[in-house]
């Protein structure tokens, strides 16, 4: 099968200013085989207007109200046909020869349960400042800690999202990494050298706006799936607003200090970051410096 049937899935919801980017990013692929699905909230804003622009080369696409985003998603599956499956948010880009470097990785294995995933570059819409996060091989016991898949560069078989089931509805902002880890369980992952996708960065971008409702989700899923060491963790940020504010600045820190001074650049990073000068018995520092899921 030298072009399997992609289906491609995209939510959105009020993201009119950024949907057109979307959706040329995905066509201008010009991969001969894609099934596009739009599954619109009932946005307000002019977003239906690209959506019937775009009329010919779409699916299938709706506007109305829904049950948010992964109910979104999961009705996008259930009316998709294709042999190869993904979602593409509505403020994310696909790179170029995206599509077919995931069909390379995939065509021979559409009945696996198999899952392929790359690159992803972080790019803020009003700087422009960009942050390139390769693929790290995956590690289950990782993923169970911190999500280090970066979403709109995976591609999985339809047997993957059968054998996974849908996505938990009832979540909102970490639908994708509880999916993951219940993926890492049945599923063969492979990473790819690649970059696949762009990952918009702006101020309605909801891991910005989600503040500690965000984090309670998250705790949510490590009691779900994740080890009593890492609950504990989690407990800890939630419980100290300040340690959670500053979790990724002292993350980020040590980047900018490795690249000048690499082997002094975890000492100094802690030396300005008062939160994580005393830590109570039972909480690792380096644990915490996975659930940033910084590298």
């Amino acid at each position: 099968m030298p072009n399997p049937k992609i289906s491609v899935v995209t939510p959105t919801y009020n993201q009119g200013q950024f949907i057109e980017q979307t959706i040329l990013s995905v066509l201008g692929q010009k991969y001969p085989n894609l099934e596009y699905l739009i599954l619109d909230g009932g946005s307000q804003d002019g977003t239906v207007t690209t959506l019937q622009k775009y009329d010919a080369s779409l699916a299938f696409w709706r506007s109305g109200k829904d049950n948010g985003q992964a109910a979104a998603i999961n009705e996008g599956f259930r009316r998709s046909s294709g042999d190869i499956l993904c979602w593409l948010n509505s403020d994310d880009l696909y790179l170029p020869d995206t599509f077919n470097t995931a069909v390379k990785m995939l065509v021979g294995h559409l009945d696996e349960p198999l899952i392929v995933y790359g690159g992803c570059e972080l790019f803020d819409d009003r700087t422009g400042a960009c942050e390139l996060r390769p693929a790290v091989s995956c590690d289950p016991a990782l993923l169970a800690v911190s999500d280090f898949v970066d979403q709109p560069s995976a591609f999985w078989t339809r047997k993957a999202w059968e054998v996974v089931g849908p996505l938990d509805e009832s979540l909102n902002y970490g639908l994708d990494w509880e999916w993951f880890i219940r993926a890492s369980r049945v599923c063969r992952f492979v990473s790819v050298d690649q970059t696949l996708s762009r990952y918009r960065i702006h101020p309605y971008h909801k891991v910005r706006t989600g503040g500690k409702t965000r984090w309670l989700e998250l705790l949510k899923i490590v009691r779900m799936h994740s080890s009593t060491d890492v609950i504990r963790h989690y407990e800890y940020l939630i419980a100290n607003d300040l340690a959670r504010w500053w979790l990724n600045k002292r993350m980020r820190l040590e980047q900018m200090i490795r690249v000048i001074a690499p082997g002094a650049a975890a000492v100094l990073a802690n030396l300005v970051s008062p939160p994580f000068w005393f830590v109570p018995s039972g909480i690792s520092r380096e644990m915490l410096w996975k659930i940033s899921g910084i590298r």
